[in-house]
């Protein structure tokens, strides 16, 4: 919170202002918001790396895992490489578990998913694909470095395993390049805005 001195004559009053939100918490609350209540919702982000998603979005993972344990859902995260997206976001989510104490509460579903109770986040490479299957995702779906992912790729191998009701997409990525899903992932982003009246458009890189 805060404060500011507002000065009168013959007596000085401190008065609270409202908080002032950064661009990472107002996108985290958005998020959150959309996940908790269940409310479908198409949110694009510009980021300039996968380190830098990292730090804003293993937080919310973890917090959703752990917040979900004792009600199934599913949520997946969708890079287009392995050694450099998804297995760094893996051991990001399993050392942030460990380290805030729910050490005894995770384990591993798959080869790539982490659960808490009932809850499970996946991790999906676009590069290294594996054969088992798995869950639908119906909480939220993240997609990292969405630049360089082809939306025919996405329409046809992750868009057909998707919940269509109450599903929070995130797209993290740079604009401006043509044929990717986060191109065309803006627009949806946009008038999701415009309908629901929520903010759907952020950007973590830095000014």
């Amino acid at each position: 919170m805060v404060m500011t001195v507002e000065t009168r004559p013959g007596a000085d009053r401190v008065r609270a202002a409202q908080p002032e939100f950064t661009e990472a918490e107002d996108f985290s609350h958005a998020v959150l918001s959309a996940v908790i209540n269940r409310r479908t919702a198409t949110i694009v982000v510009d980021a300039s790396s996968a380190e830098e998603v990292r730090e804003i979005a293993s937080p919310l993972r973890v917090f959703l895992l752990v917040l979900g344990q004792h009600r199934a859902g599913v949520s997946a995260t969708v890079s287009p490489g392995f050694a450099a997206e998804t297995y760094p976001a893996m051991l990001d989510m399993v050392r942030r578990l460990n380290e805030s104490g729910a050490s005894d509460l995770w384990r591993p579903e798959g080869s790539r998913s982490v659960a808490v109770g009932s809850a499970v986040h996946m991790f999906v490479s676009a590069d290294m694909p594996v054969a088992e299957r798995s869950a639908a995702p119906d909480r939220l779906l993240e997609v990292v470095s969405a630049h360089r992912v082809p939306v025919s790729w996405y329409r046809s191998r992750v868009a057909p395993r998707l919940s269509q009701r109450g599903l929070v997409r995130v797209f993290y990525g740079q604009p401006g390049i043509g044929g990717s899903v986060f191109e065309a992932m803006e627009a949806e982003a946009l008038a999701d805005e415009a309908v629901s009246g929520q903010r759907r458009r952020f950007s973590l890189v830095s000014r």
